[in-house]
């Protein structure tokens, strides 16, 4: 006598809908101590004087496209940076969607936001607290857990731009690079957990039995 289980159960025992959760890093400049070997948390003699003031190679530059001002001293001084104006923007970009939470690391060089004044800066609009004291001629990594209505905007735009404008400050200082982390999720298709094996294993073995007594 032929089994009376369905050929589908299998395929709905094996496998399943579910959220599965997916890390990714983005990241602009290319972590190579502004272009000066200076290692995280290090200290270095920055010279304003060109050309020490952009040590950006050839494939940060073009892989940046001349936007996004790392390995540059100082990022938002004209006449002492690449740029023009007194506005550095670093834009990450085709982010997608899903996101659940965001972090932002960023290597930053003498700022000394005590003595000179903070710059302005935005994330995506909302406004920041950049008053870090990490010294003249001293490197230093700050860490941001990004807020939720960060996130939302991310999810919103696929995009996270950072905005940092000198305003009022008159401190000298550079990025290395800045990094974002993601954590997100996408819908996929997925083996389903060890135990549902067994429940079907269980439930062959049943149909299996009921079966014999039958015959």
């Amino acid at each position: 006598m032929k089994s009376n289980i369905p050929l589908g159960m299998f395929t709905i025992l094996v496998l399943t809908a579910s959220n599965y959760v997916h890390a990714a890093t983005f990241t602009i400049g290319d972590n190579d101590g502004y272009g000066l070997g200076i290692p995280d948390g290090g200290s270095y003699v920055f010279s304003p004087v060109p050309p020490n003031y952009d040590q950006r190679s050839a494939g940060e530059k073009a892989v940046t496209n001349g936007a996004q001002f790392t390995d540059t001293y100082s990022t938002t001084h004209p006449g002492f940076s690449p740029q023009k104006g007194t506005l550095a923007t670093f834009t990450f970009e085709k982010l997608g969607k899903g996101w659940k939470s965001a972090n932002l690391l960023v290597d930053i060089a003498e700022f000394e936001s005590s003595k000179y004044g903070s710059p302005l800066v935005n994330i995506n609009g909302f406004k920041q607290d950049w008053h870090f004291d990490d010294g003249l001629n001293n490197t230093a990594i700050h860490n941001f857990d990004l807020s939720k209505a960060i996130v939302a905007s991310i999810n919103a735009t696929s995009e996270l731009v950072i905005t940092v404008d000198r305003g009022n400050s008159n401190d000298f200082y550079g990025f290395d690079y800045l990094q974002l982390s993601s954590q997100s999720t996408a819908n996929i298709v997925t083996p389903v957990p060890a135990a549902f094996w067994l429940f079907g294993s269980a439930f062959v073995c049943l149909s299996q039995f009921t079966r014999r007594k039958k015959l």
